[in-house]
């Protein structure tokens, strides 16, 4: 069962009910190579930008994938103990 979608530019991200994402579409810079997760983590939720996909997991941490032609995919590192919320792309 898939509990969101999001669509980029030529892919589509769809986040599981197991809180696995998978990704279709143009492969092209990596925008789907969707990477494993550690045991016990999840993602919760997903984002599709032009080039690139975003996404959240329930560490509070979140991973960017795709072109970073334009630093879409530079992720800043946050204060100890600041986790982030929410994905937007």
């Amino acid at each position: 069962r898939y509990t969101q979608v999001a669509a980029g530019g030529c892919h589509t991200v769809l986040l599981r009910s197991d809180g696995w994402a998978v990704a279709c579409g143009l492969r092209e810079d990596g925008r789907c190579d969707i990477p494993e997760l550690p045991n016990g983590v999840a993602y919760v939720q997903v984002a599709g930008g032009g080039y690139h996909t975003v996404l959240l997991r329930s560490d509070g941490r979140v991973v960017a994938v795709g072109s970073n032609r334009h630093g879409q995919c530079e992720i800043p590192e946050l204060e100890r103990g600041v986790l982030y919320r929410s994905v937007a792309a």
